[in-house]
């Protein structure tokens, strides 16, 4: 995908954000604002303007432009449409190491690593070095790599910060009724609904589908850091969730349900048991976390 066509569409989703919490009907900035709002060329503004005009969005005549509907899900253009080369050599990473059961004390081989997900080898040791910060890999003289667990404190300490943001950004979601990720939240209750209803071999699905819970949830508060932390802890919450298969289909089965309380009562603006359900989700992932064998 060239530059130019990435732009554009990272550029649409970020104008269906903006539009999201107004009223049908509305007249929108204009072209120079949204140029300003999300820091793109004049050119660009046009290419997305006249792309949600054929999307039904909006009505644009001339200077002149209406809000015609709310933007859905499935107006938006798939995260790895809009996600630079190393952003999605990164997700092909954490995604390699969710649906591969590495034991501790595993060796991982560049070359190896780079041809599963067809990367480059400089990519993949970019990406290693990178990930060395939370202590699941490590180098060896040898020049390998050995995945590693992480120790109960290290495992205590983190859960301890991600209840800190996680819960500031359920507060902040929550005490805004308009806020843009609401639309996100509905196709995350129909992504939910679907798996719970689907047979026991599907469970080996949830994990990713929690790290996106979180990751929404995360970035409702719409702080960069919030991001960072939360792209950083779902490979280690999710790694250790689906590692330890003792009772993995019941657990699974039990967080999508808590995970559904939260969501729906999210978007039915019942903030106060919204938290109060997040609250407890939060309680039950450090408890099946800390239960996870092997510790260091």
């Amino acid at each position: 995908m060239s530059r130019q066509n990435q732009t554009f569409k990272a550029a649409t989703n970020q104008a269906m954000d903006l539009f999201s919490g107004l009223e049908p009907g509305s007249e929108l900035g204009t072209e120079a604002e949204l140029c300003e709002q999300l820091a793109i060329s004049r050119t660009t503004a046009r290419n997305v303007l006249s792309h949600l005009a054929g999307l039904g969005i909006l009505e644009w005549e001339g200077r002149r432009k209406v809000l015609l509907r709310a933007p859905t899900v499935a107006d938006r253009f798939p995260p790895e449409d809009v996600a630079l080369p190393a952003e999605r050599a990164e997700h092909q990473f954490h995604e390699w190491i969710l649906r591969t059961d590495l034991p501790p004390n595993a060796q991982i081989h560049e070359s190896e690593l780079a041809r599963q997900l067809g990367i480059s080898v400089a990519l993949v040791r970019d990406l290693l070095q990178n990930f060395r910060v939370s202590g699941l890999v490590e180098k060896n003289p040898n020049k390998h790599w050995t995945f590693r667990g992480f120790t109960r404190d290290y495992a205590l300490e983190m859960c301890d910060m991600r209840e800190l943001i996680e819960r500031e950004a359920m507060r902040r979601l929550c005490a805004d009724p308009d806020h843009p990720a609401l639309p996100r939240m509905v196709e995350m209750e129909r992504l939910h609904i679907n798996l719970l209803a689907r047979d026991d071999s599907a469970m080996t699905e949830f994990p990713a589908l929690d790290a996106r819970f979180h990751r929404l949830v995360c970035a409702a508060a719409r702080n960069r850091f919030y991001d960072e932390f939360a792209h950083r802890i779902s490979i280690i919450v999710h790694y250790h969730y689906q590692w330890n298969k003792r009772d993995e289909t019941v657990r699974n089965r039990e967080a999508i349900r808590e995970h559904l309380a939260v969501i729906q009562a999210v978007l039915q603006g019942r903030s106060d048991e919204a938290r109060e359900a997040f609250d407890q989700h939060l309680q039950t992932a450090r408890e099946t976390l800390l239960a996870s064998v092997n510790w260091s």
